[in-house]
């Protein structure tokens, strides 16, 4: 069982659209999954994001070490998607799966403006100052957020 965090008023289950689950390694990556899966189960359209953030290139000299940086981090990325694939099991089929990248940040709040995303789920980041990074760039968005956390562990 996951734990949401919902902004705003909404209630669970609130908005239309489609979904964006933006998935990472980790409890709060699976605990994303889990709930973009029962989502998608009660008929909602998700799509399964990957960020791969890209380095840019210095303004001084001739340096050219951001392009293999680079590609290993869209490497990573599609690896971290076909890892979602294999969490979702069923469900997958039923998904759309993508890498968003951009630098220095993936422009994801552009992203759900362009998809008309009615709900991004969004791992929690207990020890980040405000949670997720991200969470505050989709405020200009008109996408519900929910911020999820793994469900705690029993002793």
């Amino acid at each position: 069982m996951t734990e949401s965090l919902l902004s705003g008023e909404l209630e669970a289950g609130a908005g239309t659209g489609p979904i964006a689950a933006i998935f990472e390694r980790g409890e709060a990556g699976e605990a994303v999954l889990r709930e973009a899966a029962e989502l998608a189960g009660a008929g909602r359209e998700v799509s399964v994001l990957t960020l791969a953030p890209q380095a840019r290139s210095p303004l001084w000299g001739r340096a050219s070490g951001t392009g293999p940086y680079n590609v290993a981090v869209l490497e990573e990325a599609a690896i971290e998607l076909d890892e979602a694939r294999e969490i979702l099991g069923s469900v997958a089929g039923r998904a759309n799966f993508e890498v968003l990248s951009g630098s220095p940040q993936p422009p994801l709040a552009s992203w759900v403006t362009k998809h008309r995303v009615g709900l991004v789920v969004l791992p929690h980041h207990r020890l980040t100052p405000g949670g997720n990074p991200f969470a505050k760039s989709l405020r200009k968005t008109s996408a519900e957020v929910r911020l999820v956390k793994p469900a705690r562990r029993s002793q």
